[in-house]
């Protein structure tokens, strides 16, 4: 492979509103800031998108200031990257990423006054991330998204599923009849936010109590639903449940009790799996609960990954779309060493990013309940102009939408993979 020189990097945002509120974390949004990076080596030129998500990756610095504030504060962080990456040179994007890391982090410590959750920096770096691997594509003439994946990580991406089981988002907004369309549609694999906060400044026990009140009835309320429908993307047939808690529960007593609520409600075999209920700093063990639980937000690097499975969790959210592509290649093949499963989730990301989300998860095994793989888009969803956005993916390179609760993967799909490193619309930000 050859040495690549960046000999110039430029930046640019634009604000993406929502069709509707929302809420996860407690929390609710209306528009995505989405920074798009413009990186030139002596050959080539990449443009990259970044679907910025404070909210999600450090809910701390959310907290402590306005949407845009938060989400001009991460600009700022990848405006830093670009500066520090510029006149470098590098053979494999992943060693440029690892080799900045430790001084970005400090800088985003710096900017945002606090310590900032690495998944913030990381959620920074992703249109970076993707445009150094289309440079690196390009520079070396690889024509075959799989070729791009290092050698350490190819067992783990050595998959070629036929279809995708799509994984819509069911946020605390979405309503019994939509939650019906969801499933008329041939949805297998719900993706249900869990953890709503139910009043301001409540004290922490009531706030806690609250919420998994909340919870139960709204788990209910889904199963009575649900629980009338089938599908041939799970190998029960049943509709499968994948709750997400944003690290809001407190303690496992707490969980166990939702969990003993679904197994009254006979919900409890139809989950599939349940994603961060803890704070990422919880270290409790949770390999005795009959559910499989999935890391997300407290695995960004390698070392957490690894801890994680000691703890308990048997599956871990790949995010190639909010914690770059370097580190889920890594974040994969221990997955994969370690005998558990994983899978790629959303940051409700614009259709550029879910198409290379695509690739990757085309490629990894499925979860254990499902009979295909399986991957989460909800940007058709939640973007108000996601038509448009559509239009943004380079030429030749189509979004195509789920069909019957799944997206088809032939072989055009993986012979047109390498085209996700070609010149995309973004580039005309920079004119």
């Amino acid at each position: 492979m050859k040495s690549i020189r960046i000999k110039s990097t430029d930046i640019r945002f634009q604000r993406e509103p929502l069709l509707a509120p929302f809420g996860f974390k407690g929390k609710y949004l209306t528009e995505l800031w989405q920074t798009v990076v413009k990186i030139e080596s002596d050959n080539f030129a990449s443009t990259a998108p970044c679907t910025i998500s404070v909210l999600w990756s450090d809910a701390s610095v959310f907290a402590e200031h306005s949407p845009d504030e938060s989400s001009a504060l991460m600009r700022d962080v990848t405006a830093r990257a670009l500066e520090m990456i510029k006149g470098e040179s590098f053979v494999y994007p992943n060693e440029l990423i690892n080799g900045i890391f430790p001084e970005l982090k400090k800088y985003a410590d710096r900017v945002c006054n606090r310590t900032v959750a690495e998944t913030f920096v990381l959620n920074s770096l992703v249109g970076v991330d993707y445009a150094l691997w289309s440079l690196f594509a390009k520079e070396n003439n690889i024509t075959d998204f799989s070729e791009i994946v290092p050698m350490h990580a190819r067992p783990a991406l050595s998959h070629r599923h036929t279809r995708l089981a799509h994984i819509p988002l069911v946020s605390y907004a979405v309503t019994a009849d939509g939650l019906k369309s969801l499933l008329d549609s041939g949805t297998g694999l719900l993706k249900i936010k869990i953890g709503k906060a139910c009043g301001e400044n409540l004290p922490r026990e009531e706030d806690m109590r609250s919420m998994l009140e909340w919870d139960k009835a709204r788990l209910s309320e889904i199963h009575e639903i649900a629980r009338n429908y089938q599908t041939p993307l799970s190998k029960s047939r049943n509709i499968r449940y994948y709750l997400d808690a944003n690290g809001r529960y407190d303690n496992i007593s707490r969980l166990e009790a939702l969990l003993d609520h679904a197994d009254k409600i006979g919900a409890l075999q139809s989950i599939e799996l349940i994603e961060e209920p803890f704070a990422p700093e919880n270290e409790v063990y949770v390999g005795r609960l009959p559910v499989t639980l999935n890391a997300d937000e407290s695995a960004h690097s390698l070392a957490d990954v690894e801890k994680r499975l000691q703890l308990g969790y048997k599956a871990v959210a790949l995010k190639p779309i909010a914690k770059t592509m370097s580190v889920s290649f890594d974040m994969a093949s221990a997955v994969y060493n370690a005998g558990a499963t994983c899978l790629c989730a959303d940051l409700t990301v614009v259709p550029l990013l879910a198409e290379w989300n695509k690739q990757f998860a085309a490629r990894i095994g499925a979860l254990g309940g499902m009979s295909c793989g399986c991957i989460e888009i909800n940007g058709n969803q939640n973007y108000k102009n996601w038509d448009k956005l559509c239009k943004m993916l380079p030429k030749g390179l189509e979004y195509a939408p789920e069909q019957n609760g799944s997206f088809e993967i032939n072989e055009d799909f993986y012979k047109n993979g390498a085209r996700l490193f070609d010149k995309n619309e973004y580039i005309n930000l920079f004119k």
